[in-house]
């Protein structure tokens, strides 16, 4: 299949860089051996793999024992949930998540916290929580408060400092699901007041299939996977040498390259917005009003459905929705918790921008999804 001529969706997934992929290859091949193996091969894989953990570790600003590597944050938020509804202690019944949140934490919350008292904290026009609804739900009986520190599909940033510091104060553990917040702003986990975190190797460049599970301090957890007692117990099965060794190959790389791919991505997504305001009316960014990820927007056309605008500009690779639910043919829940109405939510596409997107690709991007805007509109008028 020929590859889309310009590709937006980079919160969808990215390629592995070249460099990843030069770090895992041997791994998968002379360098196959298992990392629990006693002899000297598998101290060798052992010894690898606890090179990424420090990589991982230094992405997020944690201790490398902290990462518990997984197949991806699906399996890192599902093992949260889980590992902290089967170790709730006694007065601690209630775990709140916020409405925005992907749905590998609204369902797994909903599955694994079935027998507790679990509340979805609304969140405000610009996405961000609702904070009156968030502290009348607050009190000592709170086991768990779950909030992303990035929208997957708007990419608006949360104060989740503020939020962990009003969870602590009454004794309740902090979890966020900062996979699309890595490698794209500068994450600090301590300051954030984060105790738990999800992320996973492919929105990095990294490979699909790796992920990891940051466990700070104390906080306690039952495994959703048992066996071998991998992972500090946490996480048991024959470590995926090759995906591990590539997240922290990716992890190294977007630490080194933070500051000047956000500036860049940045830049380009400002254009972005800029042309397609200055060529079409009835243009809105949504979530404009607070901090958002540098390369990540996400545009209500109105008047024109995002599904025909995607079938009108098939050279231009964007979202309208998560990747994990865009085969749902449904408003984006994200859009509808932020009070867009289903006709407004289906009017919106997500662009994201990533290491290889270039200049002359937004231009041709802009030029495709403006002729293909207005095409739909023509359409839509004339049905009238």
């Amino acid at each position: 299949m020929s590859r889309p001529t310009v590709y937006l969706d980079y919160n969808a997934t990215t390629p592995v860089d070249r460099t990843v992929l030069d770090e895992m290859l041997p791994w998968m091949t002379e360098r196959f051996w298992n990392a629990s193996s006693p002899h000297a091969l598998g101290r060798q894989a052992l010894s690898a793999t606890e090179l990424a953990r420090e990589a991982v570790a230094d992405l997020v600003d944690v201790r490398a024992r902290e990462i518990i590597f997984t197949s991806g944050a699906t399996e890192a938020n599902n093992t949260v949930f889980k590992g902290a509804a089967g170790l709730a202690p006694r007065g601690r019944s209630r775990v709140l998540v916020a409405s925005t949140e992907h749905k590998s934490v609204l369902e797994a919350a909903g599955a694994f916290c079935a027998g507790l008292d679990l509340v979805v904290i609304p969140v405000d026009s610009s996405g961000l929580i609702d904070e009156d609804p968030f502290l009348e739900a607050l009190d000592e009986s709170v086991l768990l408060v779950s909030v992303m520190l990035a929208n997957n599909e708007t990419g608006v940033v949360a104060p989740l400092s503020r939020l962990s510091n009003k969870a602590h104060a009454v004794g309740a553990l902090v979890h966020s699901d900062i996979t699309q917040a890595a490698g794209k702003i500068p994450i600090d986990l301590p300051t954030l007041g984060i105790d738990i975190a999800s992320l996973s190797a492919h929105k990095i460049y990294g490979p699909k299939g790796a992920g990891a599970l940051v466990v700070r301090r104390d906080a306690q957890l039952d495994p959703l996977l048992h066996g071998g007692g991998h992972e500090r117990g946490l996480r048991s099965g024959t470590l995926n040498v090759p995906g591990i060794i590539g997240m922290g190959a990716a992890a190294r790389l977007a630490t080194d390259r933070l500051v000047i791919e956000s500036a860049r991505q940045s830049d380009l997504v400002e254009h972005l917005v800029g042309r397609l305001s200055a060529e079409l009316p009835g243009v809105d960014l949504i979530g404009s009003t607070g901090e958002r990820l540098p390369n990540t927007a996400c545009i209500r056309f109105r008047g024109a459905d995002a599904e025909a605008v995607m079938a009108n500009a098939p050279t231009v690779a964007v979202s309208c929705g998560s990747a994990c639910t865009s085969l749902v043919p449904t408003p984006s829940h994200v859009l509808r918790a932020m009070g867009l109405d289903p006709a407004a939510a289906s009017e919106c596409l997500r662009f994201s921008v990533g290491r290889l997107t270039t200049r002359e690709e937004i231009e041709e991007a802009v030029n495709v999804v403006v002729s293909a805007v207005e095409r739909v509109r023509e359409y839509a008028s004339a049905a009238i």
